[in-house]
């Protein structure tokens, strides 16, 4: 009982952290400028226009259709998507911050609103993720942190050598 109590405990961490991604963004970026915003690193790496953009698109076509699939089929296959190819194809560079911020926000919300009370049966559910192999719920959610952790890292050091 003591380890499904810790598991349920994690689980409900896990949730937390997924659902401050989008204040913690939204903190870290308040006062950054367009000129900032559009400008890629000498590296050519993405801006963090483009940062946000692919955290957009991604959280609308990868994970809420992740969840959905998790939450409504048997063993479903989950699809990756290109990141690179999807900023160069939507021309993320040329899009608008605000708007793809609001949307990454909105789509999370109902993301956290659809995992958030899951139960340990249903975190073990199966699928198959492209490119990846054989996942269970817990672990691509696991996986959505991750992603998180990394795109806050990259948009902070962006923000810091602008700012600098």
């Amino acid at each position: 009982m003591e380890d499904e109590q810790t598991s349920l405990q994690d689980y409900q961490q896990l949730v937390n952290d997924i659902e401050s991604m989008p204040r913690i963004i939204q903190e870290l970026l308040a006062d950054t400028n367009d000129n900032d915003l559009r400008a890629r690193p000498p590296d050519g790496s993405w801006s963090i226009l483009e940062h946000i953009c692919h955290l957009r698109d991604i959280e609308r076509e990868g994970y809420r259709v992740r969840v959905d699939q998790m939450l409504n089929e048997k063993s479903p296959l989950l699809a990756d998507l290109d990141g690179d190819r999807l900023a160069q194809e939507r021309d993320y560079i040329n899009q608008d911050f605000r708007l793809a911020l609001e949307d990454f926000v909105d789509t999370r919300a109902i993301n956290v609103r659809a995992i958030r009370d899951l139960s340990l049966h249903q975190l073990s559910k199966q699928a198959m993720f492209e490119n990846v192999g054989p996942i269970n719920f817990l672990e691509l959610l696991i996986k959505l942190r991750e992603h998180d952790r990394g795109h806050i890292s990259e948009l902070t050091m962006l923000r810091d050598m602008y700012r600098a």
